[in-house]
């Protein structure tokens, strides 16, 4: 036994059998006998007559003149239209062609496999140099990739049979190429033929044009010829051919659907919304917008993760209602200032673990916030994405200094102590920046230096005037009053950041300076 496994690349395969037109949509399937022989005589002219001779293929060829069976993969029948320029240049004349073709699943696999052939080590070495060799079968867009097997028990789905057998399932007819044998009856019984018929003159043209055609020499030169050239010689089936009836599953085109496996996207960690409103809050009100943005996520969360509860990317906990350990990677709201008014316009929801669909879904749901003085605040989600995408120093392309790499950050909103600094030193707010730099994964900073105060729209803004303690919720909040630092670090480092009490609401935010900037006095 001998078989070639061969899988369509593209999960396409192009065949219009023999005596069919192309625009009948018809496929051959199975691929016929004579089509194979012919494909792999042909890989060997391309790519191997200089390394086989013909005195090695020959033989190996006319062993597999013995019909096979097949292996039918799970397929379906599929169609395109198009309209093709025939002779006009400016394609005044086309012509509709359908190019119909039977579509595999490229990890499926066709077995054609020979069981009473049984080969010589140097034609299966043969074989197998064919076989890597083969390119398509059929029409060129085929793309297939064939391998010999020495063994396969497989289950045959297609096979040969007899015109008066009864069979369950489709018979269908393919071209066979004769064996040596009937090769040589076939042509004696013709050339006797074409002498008797001397030099009558028949009715139909064609006929009596293969009559007086060069009959070929053997089976080899019969599998050589050219299509057209046996097309204008008259002979209406190819020298050298036999029809033969194969049975195939009578479902062998049913479709099935298949549910695509899904691909796991990188999720978003960044949501970026721009703050629309008739008086836009302050930056000092960073903490306030950011509890309402919180809620408001919140709220919009609710029941799309299969529970009444808010997702905990946004609230922070689980479903018990418990604060979740998760090493602050759920949502950072974070209110940025980014042309100098000192009112906020835009607000970053940052979460280091992603936002799943889910958490798109209620991200895009966000339009309005109500404000602290009666102005509600609109909101429009400008993008999702990574830090990276929409972090730099430059505003003018619309780069947020919070979502920056750089080496130096320096604090926009106030740093609020977690620990009550001790007299000895202990839990210094130098300490507790430090602390909170070396737990979020940061560097060792090189340069930790006090910043007194801010600036918003020009104005010299204390870090007492901003609003430094939630209305309501919990955190770890010992000294109400409020620190800033310029922080710099050996190497760049990725924002967003904030660290603190209250951190994931908005303060103790850092924004990126370049070396040559600073926005406020140290």
């Amino acid at each position: 036994m001998i078989a070639l496994s061969i899988s369509f690349l593209a999960g396409r395969y192009h065949a219009t059998p023999w005596d069919r037109h192309v625009n009948e949509g018809a496929v051959e399937w199975p691929p016929s006998p004579w089509r194979i022989l012919r494909a792999l005589i042909a890989v060997w002219h391309r790519k191997f007559a200089k390394e086989i001779p013909e005195s090695s293929l020959r033989p190996l060829i006319e062993r597999l003149t013995e019909l096979p069976v097949f292996h039918l993969p799970k397929a379906s029948l599929g169609h395109t239209r198009h309209f093709m320029p025939q002779r006009h240049p400016l394609g005044a004349d086309k012509t509709k062609v359908f190019d119909a073709f039977v579509s595999v699943g490229p990890q499926d696999c066709l077995v054609v496999a020979w069981p009473d052939v049984t080969l010589t080590p140097e034609e299966k070495r043969v074989l197998t140099c064919l076989a890597s060799g083969l390119g398509y079968l059929g029409r060129a867009e085929s793309w297939v990739a064939a391998e010999v097997l020495e063994h396969w028990d497989g289950h045959v789905t297609a096979r040969p049979i007899d015109s008066a057998e009864v069979i369950q399932g489709e018979r269908v007819r393919v071209l066979a190429a004769m064996t040596p044998e009937m090769f040589a009856a076939w042509k004696e019984r013709f050339t006797a033929q074409a002498l008797g018929m001397g030099g009558m003159t028949t009715t139909k043209g064609r006929k009596k044009k293969a009559v007086h055609s060069p009959v070929p020499q053997d089976l080899w030169s019969a599998l050589h010829a050219e299509t057209s050239d046996l097309q204008s010689q008259g002979w209406s089936s190819a020298p050298g051919s036999r029809w033969v009836d194969y049975v195939r599953p009578e479902d062998s085109f049913r479709v099935t659907y298949q549910r695509k496996a899904r691909v796991e996207q990188i999720r978003p960690t960044v949501a970026r919304y721009a703050l629309f409103s008739t008086v836009r809050p302050r930056l000092t009100d960073a903490l306030f917008i950011g509890e309402r943005m919180r809620q408001a996520l919140m709220a919009k969360s609710r029941g799309l993760n299969g529970t009444e509860h808010a997702m905990p990317v946004f609230s922070g906990k689980a479903a018990d209602g418990m604060p979740l350990n998760d090493d602050h990677a759920h949502a950072f709201y974070l209110s940025g200032d980014e042309d100098d008014d000192g009112r906020i316009d835009h607000v970053t929801v940052y979460a280091p673990q992603g936002f799943d669909r889910h958490a798109q879904q209620a991200l895009g749901a966000v339009k309005r916030l109500w404000g602290s003085s009666g102005h509600d605040v609109h909101t429009v989600l400008i993008g999702l994405g990574q830090p990276q995408d929409f972090g730099g120093l430059d505003r003018h392309k619309g780069q947020s200094a919070a979502l920056a790499s750089s080496r130096t950050w320096q604090s926009s909103t106030p740093y609020i102590l977690a620990r009550h600094p001790k007299k000895n030193g202990k839990d210094s707010p130098f300490v507790q920046v430090k602390l909170d730099l070396r737990r979020r994964g940061f560097p060792e900073p090189e340069t930790i230096q006090p910043i007194m105060h801010t600036y918003l729209g020009g104005k010299k803004v204390r870090w007492l005037e901003f609003r430094r303690m939630r209305i309501g919720g919990g955190g770890r909040l010992a000294d109400p009053r409020g620190f800033g630092f310029r922080i710099t670090f050996a190497e760049p480092v990725q924002g967003p950041f904030a660290l603190g009490y209250a951190c994931h609401f908005g303060l103790g935010q850092f924004v990126a300076v370049g070396t040559e900037t600073v926005t406020s006095d140290t």
